[in-house]
């Protein structure tokens, strides 16, 4: 199995972690966008192969992505029930708790916190003392 990192191209960009077989075909992914500015991550998706299930993968590929973002505060976008699921086997295993839910901080909202943005709704996206550069 390879893993490959890709981190973010811009700040508010999405990284991603690869996982290709032995043949070269992708098995999975995991992308994220980090926030160094607010030290915050959150996970955007997770797609494992289902006939690659149950082998871990996922948890190898999400330890990569939180290792871009090492002492970062983490969450994840609103999670599937087997998302659910695999999250809390996440945290009983290796300690990670990784809720679901609102950015962390808002520069993490992506396209559409920069659609409100442009709609002069910015006071719903970020507070005063988080204002982007």
């Amino acid at each position: 199995m390879r893993l490959t990192s890709i981190p973010p191209r811009t700040p508010r960009g999405a990284g991603e972690v690869l996982l290709h077989d032995e043949s070269g075909a992708l098995v999975g992914q995991v992308r994220f966008r980090l926030c160094a500015r607010c030290r915050a991550g959150r996970l955007l998706g997770i797609w494992i192969l289902e006939s690659r299930r149950q082998e871990g993968l996922g948890r190898r590929a999400v330890r990569v992505a939180l290792a871009r973002g090492h002492g970062y505060r983490w969450n994840t976008t609103l999670q599937t029930r087997p998302g659910r699921g695999f999250f809390l086997a996440l945290t009983a295993h290796d300690g990670v708790r990784l809720r679901h839910g609102r950015a962390l901080c808002p520069h993490l909202l992506g396209p559409f916190g920069n659609a409100l943005s442009h709609l002069g709704l910015r006071r719903l996206v970020c507070p005063p003392h988080h204002e982007p550069p």
